[in-house]
């Protein structure tokens, strides 16, 4: 009766915890993003919405050889270790023990052992146990918990920062593929043209300076190719690192330079479904990280708490003790003993105030972190919104401009081969077109680098694996 008595009152003092639970924040957050379309579209590999498989493997690619993903994942196994470390103070502690003592015993003490100085042998088990009686050993798991949790966070967080590095560097090389494809045509047209204006100028019908005019244009045009194909090595060796690419695969695609076949051609840009504002308090692996980092903060008051009151300990020995070693494993070697110990700190009060309030400093630190982690959140997706908004218009307008420009531009060679218009005038208006297909190109970037960054902002990037795999550990 009294052994269960005592269990009984033990596992009602195991029930409190010191410090405080949990509770996450309240947050004013919007209901809906204002115009913006709704929708519950996976946005874990937001990517597959481009319908570029060149882009899903690079993505791919990179997931499976990035060097700060290896480092993020690293450390979330240490995260695990430090949990299970933390769940080893549940159980006893159980070791097994053998030594051999000389000694000699006091004259004035009781009888003196024969012979004297003797030998005594012990071996058996020692064992020890720890009550949680504030849940000091409840709290610092809790905390461990959470740390594992926020590094698990932060992997996803760096799989989705990669998984958009990827993209913006891939789109940007399809971009300039593009923009030296119409440099490069545009650089024939003004070669062939100089050609033929140096056989109008043999037979008189233009004059030397049109003929210069024409072989500064073609020049001017060579002098931009150098700038684009320098840039679009930068984004390749770019790529090479996001994918953990060797130094001499990084050098290989710096020199290679050639335009694929279809440079002509980006990717559209899709529509991102927006889902509840409220989901990006689940699905942005930085919000996620800094809420688990507040819950490790908020455990670690109770864990500094629990240092005010008294630790009960259970130790206990089980073997042989016997001052001949050849009978230490015999029935009269055979001893066990038990000891209870209640430790209340006394000096130590003082200490474990400091350890409390800087606990709870910290904590009101994490929460700060975490309250500014959720707002710039929000700003982060509104801006990428409102980025796209603006990127699309813009694409649209410089689209209207092109095929404006087009229409122009066969009118006024119609104009020039009848005569009626001189070849500064055709020159004139070949410049404003391609000039504006150059910022065609460019616009079509922006919409994709924004989509990419609103996909981001949203959350997107990481799968549900990652979770899964949290699980287990849990």
């Amino acid at each position: 009766m009294n052994k269960s008595l005592l269990i009984l009152l033990t596992l009602l003092a195991s029930a409190c915890a010191a410090g405080p639970d949990y509770e996450r924040p309240a947050s004013e957050l919007p209901e809906a993003w204002g115009d913006a379309s709704e929708g519950g579209v996976d946005l874990s590999q937001w990517w597959k919405h481009f319908d570029d498989p060149k882009l899903d493997a690079l993505i791919e690619e990179s997931l499976a050889h990035n060097n700060d993903l290896k480092a993020a994942a690293a450390n979330v196994e240490a995260a695990a270790a430090a949990l299970d470390l933390a769940r080893a103070d549940y159980l006893p502690t159980i070791n097994a023990t053998i030594g051999a003592t000389r000694a000699s015993a006091s004259e004035a003490g009781a009888a003196p052992l024969s012979p004297d100085p003797y030998t005594e042998y012990s071996a058996g088990l020692v064992i020890g146990y720890e009550l949680d009686l504030w849940g000091r050993i409840r709290r610092a798991n809790e905390a461990a918990l959470a740390g594992l949790r926020a590094d698990v966070a932060v992997r996803d967080g760096v799989r989705a920062a990669i998984a958009a590095s990827v993209a913006r560097a891939y789109f940007e090389t399809r971009a300039l593929d593009r923009q030296i494809a119409l440099l490069e045509r545009l650089h024939e047209t003004r070669v062939e043209n100089l050609r033929l204006q140096k056989v109008r100028l043999d037979a008189g019908l233009i004059s030397p300076y049109d003929y210069e005019q024409a072989r500064s244009e073609t020049f001017a045009v060579a002098a931009q190719l150098p700038a684009l194909q320098n840039a679009r090595s930068q984004a390749l060796t770019a790529l090479a690192v996001l994918r953990g690419a060797s130094p001499r695969t990084m050098f290989a695609e710096w020199r290679s330079n050639e335009a694929p076949a279809d440079a002509d051609v980006l990717p559209a840009a899709p529509a991102v479904p927006m889902g509840l504002p409220s989901a990006l308090l689940e699905r942005r692996p930085d919000i996620r990280a800094a809420e688990q980092r507040l819950i490790a903060a908020n455990a670690r008051i109770g864990v500094a708490k629990a240092a005010y009151f008294p630790r009960l300990s259970l130790t206990g020995f089980a073997g042989g003790i016997s001052t001949a070693f050849s009978t230490l494993f015999e029935a009269p070697a055979q001893t066990w003993e038990a000891a209870v110990a209640l430790a209340q700190p006394l000096t130590d009060i003082n200490r474990a105030g400091a350890n409390a309030d800087a606990a709870v400093a910290r904590h009101s630190a994490a929460m700060a972190a975490y309250s500014k982690t959720v707002q710039l959140a929000f700003q982060e997706t509104l801006n990428a919104l409102g980025s796209v908004s603006a990127a699309r218009a813009v694409m649209q307008a410089q689209d209207e401009r092109v095929a404006a420009l087009m229409n122009a531009y066969r009118a006024a060679e119609a104009r020039y081969d009848a005569g009626r218009i001189g070849y500064l005038e055709l020159l004139d208006v070949e410049r404003q077109l391609r000039a504006v297909e150059q910022q065609q190109v460019g616009a079509r970037l922006a919409l994709l680098h924004a989509t990419v960054d609103l996909c981001r902002a949203l959350g997107g990037g990481w799968t549900g694996a990652a979770a899964e795999d949290l699980a287990v550990r849990e």
